[in-house]
């Protein structure tokens, strides 16, 4: 019997045959239920559920049939594949023409009646037919046929329903797979991974990378986030997770700071990550996926370069260093901005602008020594002096610039690195002094006689206070010290209140030698100075005040301070006696509270009380400002001055020589101190020293 489909039309209804893999399966007894009552109600024989394919038609339940498949060419159901309108009734197969060769017909079972109702899916395909036969003429009245029709119905039903529980089945273990592949996926990421279920953020999957950073072991799996890192209560991780859940944005962080218990230890990280919300077949959010990397290491290396870059950069600007870079090859240069004014260009200075900006008679040097530079025989060494004049106020600046060339593999240079440092003082202090040599000579060498006596003095009293007052005071402590002990016991009070007041006077008369012999000292050191960085001094200082200032419990801030050119011991000396008195003086029930404050001041803008020992454009103001008992601004002058006490002995000790040998190491270094002060509300104390 040929085949009424078309091909297309034929591969189709096959293909929806074999999605309900069907044929060949054993019996059920749902399908054996339904051939039972088919043969019943229709008082037949025979009752079979035949299924259709490319070469056969197969019975998935044969009742009454000793076999269960024939070829196709002699099913009768194949003529329900084209009109599935309603069931194919064949009264006598032996008179028609269709079926009376068949055999089926001519021989066993003997086929003569034949209804069929054909089985049709819910998308039209017709898959075979619920049938049942007769060996001899037969007719079905309208309720066998409508009961033929409604078990028909049910094969189909049970068809549908067995497809649908094999997708079911096979979609279970495609997710089942799936899972598994994101499971592995995940534990043997490179990044750490982790999957948060529920608004509440359970820990349903997380790789040994995540636990790792979190601290914990494999406790926290099936824990809400919350109750496994309970440090992340105080930080913004978990409001930003209930974001993500309830807005369904990703959020993407970067180098977030993350402290974390790890092992019992609280631990600072940093971390890149990624929250990206997973959503279900029907579109809702039900998890949050966390993706990341520790970046801890970069963020330290990046937080160490940058202060390193800080470091270097207030060193070159507290140096006051032009610093540039020459490209030989495109004669293009980058200055840095200490360059830039002193050329003052409005424009991104070019090297032809900052050339053109040199003094015309100083040029010639600057430019043999330019291309002295490039010669590699000369090691690529630059240093040259010239005048540069600013194109916007006019003003001349003595620049000394030194630069060192790099060369390539072929000894041609590359480029030229250094640095151009502002001379001008330098050269104007010079000028200054050559004009003044000749008119000052005769002065200077009296000036040296008489400097010289004085020193020859100072050496003297330095030897007798060091040597013959200490001596026979020395023995006037140690005797004292005996005749306490050997009194040791002794019933008349007087005489012990008389030694100790005997021991008392001995030491403050030592500490008075010893502050005479340092004021003295001061005079003969005023040569010896060099670049000082005052920063570095009060540290020092602060060292040496440490038990002190814990002592008292003072409170002490310093502002960055500059370098300048002086004395060590001297500075030291100097900012000693300051921090020292405004530790001293201080009420009994008062902690002190202590700043060093700087201020960059011009010569005019001085205060007018100010009268510094030499004359310079600018000055270094450093102010020690407390909190303590003050002084009546009325004996400013006194306060200066040796052996001057505003303050009992038994109030504050000491010997009224610090704030002189201040005086004295300020105008040695060509500066002024000055105070002022409200009794009872502190007491303000402030440098001036050259810049």
């Amino acid at each position: 019997m040929n085949n009424p489909l078309s091909s297309a039309e034929e591969g189709e209804r096959l293909a929806a045959l074999d999605s309900y893999t069907i044929l060949d399966s054993l019996p059920e007894q749902d399908y054996e239920d339904i051939t039972l009552l088919a043969s019943q109600i229709c008082q037949t024989p025979v009752a079979l559920i035949s299924l259709v394919d490319a070469e056969r038609q197969w019975f998935k339940s044969n009742r009454g049939l000793s076999f269960r498949q024939t070829p196709r060419n002699q099913s009768f159901c194949a003529q329900n594949l084209v009109n599935s309108a309603g069931p194919l009734i064949v009264e006598d197969a032996r008179l028609d023409d269709r079926f009376r060769a068949n055999p089926l017909v001519t021989g066993d079972p003997h086929i003569v009646f034949y209804a069929g109702e054909p089985l049709v899916d819910e998308n039209g395909m017709v898959l075979g037919s619920l049938c049942v036969l007769d060996s001899q003429v037969r007719q079905l009245d309208a309720g066998q046929l409508t009961a033929l029709k409604i078990l028909g119905k049910q094969v189909v039903n049970l068809l549908t329903a067995r497809r649908k529980a094999l997708q079911e089945t096979m979609l279970r273990r495609q997710l089942q797979a799936s899972e598994a592949r994101f499971r592995s996926l995940i534990e043997q990421s490179p990044v750490a991974i982790c999957l948060f279920v529920g608004r509440d953020m359970h820990i349903e999957i997380a790789n040994d990378q995540m636990i790792q950073y979190w601290g914990k072991g494999n406790s926290v799996l099936g824990k809400t986030l919350r109750e496994a890192v309970p440090e992340l209560e105080d930080q913004p991780f978990l409001t930003i997770l209930d974001q993500v859940y309830t807005t369904g944005v990703p959020y993407v962080g970067r180098s977030m700071r993350t402290d974390l218990v790890v092992n019992g230890i609280l631990k600072t990280s940093y971390f890149d990550f990624t929250y990206q919300p997973i959503r279900d077949a029907n579109d809702a959010i039900y998890a949050i996926m966390e993706l990341a990397i520790d970046v801890t290491e970069e963020i330290t290396l990046r937080q160490q370069y940058q202060h390193t870059q800080k470091a270097l950069q207030n060193a070159v600007d507290l140096s006051q260093l032009g610093i540039w870079k020459i490209d030989v090859a495109t004669q293009t240069a980058e200055f840095s901005k200490v360059v830039e004014d002193w050329v003052g260009s409005t424009e991104p200075l070019t090297l032809q602008a900052a050339i053109s900006a040199i003094d015309p008679e100083d040029l010639p040097q600057f430019e043999a020594a330019f291309r002295q530079a490039q010669f590699i025989e000369s090691g690529g060494k630059l240093e040259v002096e010239y005048r540069l004049k600013n194109n916007t106020s006019g003003q001349v600046y003595w620049l000394h610039s030194m630069g060192q060339t790099e060369f390539d593999d072929k000894g041609n240079p590359v480029s030229i690195f250094g640095f151009s440092r502002d001379v001008t003082q330098d050269r104007a202090l010079q000028l200054t002094l050559e004009n003044q040599v000749r008119e000052r000579t005769q002065e200077l060498w009296h000036a040296n006689q008489d400097l010289q006596r004085s020193n020859a003095n100072l050496q003297q009293f330095a030897y007798v206070a060091s040597h013959d007052l200490q001596e026979p005071l020395r023995k006037i402590q140690s005797f004292s010290t005996l005749l306490t002990q050997q009194l040791d016991g002794y019933q008349d009070e007087s005489v012990m209140d008389h030694l100790q007041r005997i021991t008392r006077a001995g030491a403050r008369m030592s500490t008075l030698i010893k502050d005479l012999l340092t004021y003295s000292r001061i005079e003969t050191r005023r040569q010896a100075f060099s670049q000082v960085s005052l920063g570095s001094i009060v540290e020092g200082v602060l060292s040496v005040l440490d038990w002190e200032i814990q002592q008292q419990g003072a409170t002490i801030l310093v502002d960055e301070l500059p370098v300048v050119k002086g004395d060590t011991m001297q500075l030291s000396q100097l900012f000693q006696n300051l921090l020292t008195n405004a530790l001293k003086f201080v009420a009994p029930d008062k902690t002190p509270q202590i700043r060093i404050e700087y201020a960059y001041l011009a010569l005019d803008d001085l205060p007018a009380e100010v009268r510094p020992s030499s004359q310079v454009p600018s000055y270094h103001q450093i102010s020690v400002v407390d909190q303590g008992v003050g002084f009546d601004i009325r004996f400013l002058d006194r306060i200066f001055q040796v052996f001057q006490r505003l303050h009992k002995k038994n109030e504050f000790p000491g010997t009224g020589i610090g704030l002189a040998i201040c005086q004295r190491v300020v105008e040695n270094h060509g500066g002024s101190i000055s105070a002022h002060s409200t009794l009872g509300e502190g007491a303000t104390f402030s440098v001036y020293l050259p810049a």
